[in-house]
């Protein structure tokens, strides 16, 4: 299923990898996420979610793995991670799996 933008749709099946340009990397003690046009600043759950990525997993995966770190429902972990993801891949710093 493709999104609006024609980017692949993120659903809760979805498996997401980074392109080869895309790196997190902590400047200055905060957690950036980039690649060549697009730079973030992540907040601590959002690195977490992101440093599950590793092209295996999916977001419903990673939404459980974040539900048990953070103490938090794992529907409403998937939903944050689903929405989190689905603006990353519109940015093109994650890409959703063929």
């Amino acid at each position: 299923m493709n999104g609006a933008d024609g980017s692949r749709a993120v659903t809760p099946d979805s498996v997401l990898v980074f392109p080869l340009n895309v790196r997190i990397r902590n400047y200055r003690g905060k957690i950036l996420l980039g690649g060549y046009e697009h730079a973030f600043e992540l907040s601590e759950s959002a690195t977490f979610m992101c440093r599950q990525i590793d092209g295996t997993r999916t977001v419903r995966d990673i939404g459980q793995v974040v539900a048990a770190e953070f103490d938090v429902d794992p529907q409403t972990a998937t939903q944050d991670a689903t929405e989190l993801f689905t603006q990353l891949v519109v940015a093109d710093v994650v890409t959703v799996k063929e």
